[in-house]
């Protein structure tokens, strides 16, 4: 399991995109035979903006009101 970042961007947007930044950094260390692609980051300059896609492993359950609940699973180490 990655061990827990501290940030150091100062807005919300700025740690989102720099969450997945150390992840997908964290995904490239992986020896490609085993690496996963969770992690897509789209920077398009012509219109200023960052597209980032991720998928992440879960656990779903259907909780005790009887609405689906997913929890994350670790899937890097």
């Amino acid at each position: 399991m990655a061990a827990a970042a501290t940030l150091v961007a100062t807005t919300l947007e700025g740690q989102v995109w720099e969450t997945a930044v150390r992840a997908q950094v964290t995904e490239l260390a992986i020896p490609v035979a085993d690496r996963p692609n969770n992690v897509q980051i789209t920077i398009d300059t012509e219109n200023g903006t960052v597209s980032i896609t991720v998928t992440m492993p879960a656990t779903i359950a259907i909780g005790s009101t009887g609405a689906l609940v997913a929890a994350p699973t670790p899937y890097l180490p």
